[in-house]
């Protein structure tokens, strides 16, 4: 990838990183139904391997 398609993809991953942390704040803090444990470990493991991707850009762009 050249330099311009690595920063859009860094941008698309991180609106998608902002996504799903309020898709999971929503979920978990402003609704009055039960989320079962593994929803929440969904969520953690999404946003962690959006955050690996998003590091992993950074190194290659030398951020």
């Amino acid at each position: 990838m050249d330099r311009r398609q690595l920063e859009q993809e860094l941008e698309s991953l991180e609106e998608e990183l902002e996504d799903v942390k309020q898709e999971k704040h929503f979920m978990l803090e402003k609704t009055n139904i039960h989320v079962p444990g593994h929803a929440r470990h969904r969520f953690d493991a999404e946003i962690q391997e959006i955050e690996e991707k998003i590091k992993k850009i950074k190194a290659q762009l030398g951020q």
